[in-house]
């Protein structure tokens, strides 16, 4: 068991409204070292078959591919915060990333990634690297513990970096008109006026369902009132899956 690196959320900046630019670096730097250390502890058990188990939510790797895209991500935005340049998220970045780290032992890929997370904790919420830093990390958290059977995501840590995706979920669905989300029953409005579209679900799975771990089938039956189809087809920032994915959350 890894030693704790930093508080946990629950003691974390408990007013965003009045937190200043370095107040959300420090949050969001502690979320993503919160992340780091429960993927560790997830991963340090392993056997080398379950390292091998294939992650359901991100089919194309196995839960040791997860680790070292993590590892190498870090690494790369180390090296981007140095040239100014991350072009984060590609295909061929991440698959690289991969493929470099695919023969290194778990102990390798974790010290890699201790070694860069120091750094990438200290980006400043200016650069506007938070939102690919921090919810990948978390994603691939989550694909982790889905591949393995462990409980869920933390909430707490979810809730605590979802600000991030406001203005970017607002943006993406604007073209759907007025929108009503009721998230673990707490709603909000998009746009103003009277909702044409109303979508409940729980934040999790919502969260998912951004990044593409949902079926456009369940994107659907999220959808209350208003054009089922055409929300399917927008909230997704990744290509939904083909299948179903159930995940606790």
């Amino acid at each position: 068991m890894q030693a704790r690196l930093v508080p946990p959320i629950s003691e974390s900046i408990p007013n965003l409204a009045a937190s200043t630019g370095s107040d959300l670096t420090r949050m969001y730097g502690q979320l993503y070292v919160e992340s780091m250390r429960r993927a560790v502890d997830l991963v340090l058990p392993l056997s080398a078959d379950e390292l091998a188990v294939t992650t359901p939510a991100c089919p194309q790797w196995s839960v040791h591919d997860v680790l070292a895209h993590l590892a190498g991500a870090a690494a790369a935005f180390t090296a981007a915060t140095a040239d100014g340049d991350a072009r984060p998220g590609s295909e061929e970045w991440t698959r690289a990333q991969v493929e470099a780290r695919r023969d290194r032992r778990v102990a390798e890929l974790i010290a890699e990634w201790q070694q860069h997370a120091p750094r990438v904790a200290e980006l400043p919420v200016e650069s506007r690297r938070w939102l690919p830093v921090l919810h990948d990390t978390l994603s691939h958290e989550a694909d982790i513990r889905g591949a393995i059977g462990a409980p869920s995501l933390p909430a707490d840590a979810l809730a605590a970096a979802w600000p991030l995706l406001a203005e970017p979920i607002a943006r993406r669905l604007a073209p759907l008109g007025p929108v009503a989300l009721e998230l673990d029953e707490q709603p909000a409005l998009l746009g103003s006026g009277r909702p044409e579209l109303v979508v409940e679900t729980s934040q999790f799975d919502f969260w998912r369902g951004w990044f593409g771990r949902r079926s456009p089938a369940q994107l659907r039956g999220w959808v209350r009132l208003g054009d089922a189809e055409a929300f399917a087809a927008t909230l997704p920032v990744f290509p939904a899956r083909d299948t179903d994915l159930v995940e606790a959350g």
